[in-house]
C-alpha cells in the first residue's frame, strides 16, 4: 500500500502517521511520512478488511475502514487532512488502485471470493486459473499463451511448486497419481502472470501461478467436506464417438472418487499468534484397462 498524506493546500505532511489494521487478526503495519507527504506500506498480507488510521500534530485524525487488497496489486489511498481547529461537515476522500496491468504486467487475480463462488468439478488448480482468459486446457492440465503446461511455474507463498522431474502430464506435483498438488481449501488467493515486471517472478516460459495460503484469524473457523463421483453421476459414451465408429452408446465400467477433509483456523495468542490446518483425502478406485 501506498499513497501521500497532505493538507487543505496541497502540501505534503512530513512525519504524518499512518496506521493499517487488519480487522480479523487484530495485525498492526505502520510508517511515517517522507518528503512530500509519501509513505509506503510493505509486506501487508492480501485481503483484509483494513482499517486505516492517519494523524498529525495539529490536524484531524482520519480513519478509512473496508480497505482490501489483492495478490500482487499495489493500493494507492491519497489522505487530505485539515487543521484540527477547523470544524467540518464532510470529509471527502479519493482513492485510486493500481490496475494489474500497470504494475505486473499481464496477470489476473483470482480472491477469496471467486474461488467460493467458481464451479469446480475436480477441486483442482486447473478449474481456478481457467479464468485466466489466455489459459486453455491441455494433457490435464493447463496452457497458457499456447506454451506446454510443463513450462508453467507454481508458487506456494513464495515457494516453488513445480513437477521439476516432469512425469505428470499436468504439469503438477502429485499429477501422475490423479491428485491435485495441493488442497484448494487452503488457499485465500491466486495469481496467475503471463508478462510480469517484478523480477522476483521468473523461471516460466508459459504462466506463472502464485497463491498465498489461508492464515487463522481472531475467530475460530473450521470446514469439513466430502466428495464423491461414481459411474452413476456421468453419462454414457459421447454420441459423436459412437456416430464415427458406429458403435453403441454404453456405460462407463464402474469406478469412484473419494474426496474427503477438514480445516480448522484460530488465534493462538489473540491478536499475535494464529494457526490454520488442513488435511485431505482422496480414494479412487477405476477398472483395470485390461482383463487378466
Amino acid at each position: 500500500m501506498s499513497g501521500t498524506v497532505v493538507d487543505t493546500d496541497g502540501s505534503g505532511l512530513e512525519g504524518a502517521t499512518i496506521v493499517a489494521t487488519h480487522t480479523p487478526t487484530g495485525t498492526k503495519y505502520g510508517a511515517i511520512a517522507r518528503e512530500g507527504g509519501r509513505f509506503n506500506l510493505p509486506n501487508m498480507r492480501v485481503g483484509g478488511p483494513y482499517l486505516i488510521s492517519v494523524s498529525y500534530t495539529g490536524y484531524t485524525r482520519l480513519e478509512v475502514e473496508g480497505v482490501f487488497l489483492r495478490l500482487g496489486e499495489e493500493f494507492r489511498q491519497d489522505f487530505t487532512l485539515s487543521e484540527s481547529s477547523l470544524e467540518l461537515e464532510e470529509v471527502l476522500i479519493t482513492s485510486r488502485s493500481g490496475t494489474s496491468g500497470s504494475n505486473s504486467g499481464t496477470s489476473t487475480q483470482i480472491t477469496s471470493s471467486d474461488i467460493e463462488v467458481v464451479p469446480t468439478l475436480n477441486r483442482d488448480l486447473a478449474d481456478y486459473v481457467r479464468l485466466t482468459p489466455q489459459s486453455t486446457g491441455y494433457a490435464g492440465g493447463t496452457s497458457f499463451g499456447g506454451v506446454n503446461n510443463r513450462y508453467n511455474a507454481i508458487y506456494i507463498d513464495g515457494a516453488v511448486n513445480n513437477d521439476v522431474f516432469g512425469l505428470a502430464s499436468s504439469g503438477t506435483n502429485g499429477g501422475q497419481t490423479g491428485t491435485a498438488p495441493f488442497s484448494v481449501d487452503i488457499i485465500d488467493q491466486f495469481q496467475v502472470v503471463l508478462s510480469p515486471y517484478d523480477v522476483t517472478l521468473g523461471g516460466f516460459a508459459g504462466g506463472g501461478v502464485n497463491a498465498v495460503t489461508k492464515s487463522g484469524t481472531n475467530e475460530f473457523k473450521g470446514t469439513a467436506y466430502y466428495f464423491l463421483q461414481n459411474e452413476s453421476m456421468v453419462g454414457k459414451t459421447n454420441t459423436t464417438l459412437t456416430d464415427r465408429t458406429g458403435s453403441e452408446p454404453s456405460a462407463v465400467a464402474p469406478f469412484s472418487q473419494n474426496l474427503y477433509g477438514a480445516s480448522l483456523g484460530g488465534p493462538i495468542v489473540k491478536d499475535k499468534v494464529f494457526f490454520f490446518v488442513n488435511a485431505e483425502f482422496q480414494q479412487d478406485a477405476t477398472p483395470a484397462p485390461f482383463d487378466f
